[in-house]
């Protein structure tokens, strides 16, 4: 009884499912660099969007949530790996240039 109580009185999380769904849509841009973060927020954002359907409007907040979290996660390790690939790069331009500087000087 408590429990269906608690559950008429959450109001439906609309903006946070929405959120969730942004923030997962953004983080598609992940998929080769953050699969498996990626995964796990569209995961989650399907178990919000099914509590959503149930009424269970507790737990499809708590996994809009999860989905936001897992999302940005994915954002970030990606754009994190891809200023590695930039730093590889540059690193890369760096070593050629002395290459070319110590063959000039010989």
């Amino acid at each position: 009884m408590v429990a269906l109580v608690a559950c008429a009185t959450t109001p439906p999380p609309v903006e946070q499912l929405a959120a969730a769904r942004a923030q997962v849509g953004q983080a598609e841009a992940a998929a080769n660099d953050a699969p498996l973060e990626l995964a796990h927020a569209q995961t989650k954002l399907a178990r919000a969007e099914d509590a959503m359907q149930r009424g269970d409007f507790e737990e499809a907040r708590r996994f809009a949530e999860q989905a936001q979290v897992d999302a940005k996660l994915a954002s970030v390790l990606a754009e994190s790996a891809r200023a590695r690939r930039r730093a590889a790069d540059v690193d890369r331009g760096i070593e050629a240039l002395r290459e070319e500087l110590r063959a000039e000087t010989q």
